[in-house]
């Protein structure tokens, strides 16, 4: 074999190790791009200092329901499966699904944070938003 076929070989080489490179780099350009923020929830909640945040990971069974409760902090989270019956406040009830952000703002009655599905668990993430509040929840009696 000549020198010239190894200076070819090596050249063809190069080629395609610059080109692999240059898909690679193009590759983690177009994946930074590509990323997707979507708006979940706004939550406004005053002028409240925040020292700690308890997430936690919430799983219900199905039909299995909260009862009124309130929460010393705002409290915000996230469906991660199922669907949820959310009312708070004098809002009205509105069902939540997989995807759906929620908002419970301090010392507000939850009437009802349920699981409607009689075969479909629920999971939920919520983010307790505190001070030096000791208790996540505080539940109620159904006349409240």
């Amino acid at each position: 074999m000549t020198l010239n076929f190894y200076r070819q070989q090596k050249t063809i080489l190069l080629y395609f190790i610059g080109l692999f490179f240059l898909l690679l780099v193009s590759g983690n350009s177009s994946a930074q791009q590509t990323i997707d923020r979507k708006e979940l929830l706004t939550a406004l909640i005053g002028k409240k200092t925040v020292q700690k945040v308890d997430i936690r990971e919430i799983n219900f069974k199905p039909s299995q329901k909260t009862g009124y409760h309130q929460h010393p902090c705002p409290v915000v989270g996230y469906i991660v499966s199922g669907s949820v019956l959310f009312q708070s406040g004098k809002d009205s009830s509105i069902v939540l699904k997989a995807g759906d952000a929620f908002y419970e703002p301090a010392n507000v009655t939850t009437f009802h944070f349920d699981n409607p599905s009689d075969t479909e668990s629920l999971k939920f993430i919520a983010f307790y938003l505190l001070n030096n509040e000791k208790e996540l929840i505080k539940m109620l009696s159904q006349k409240n």
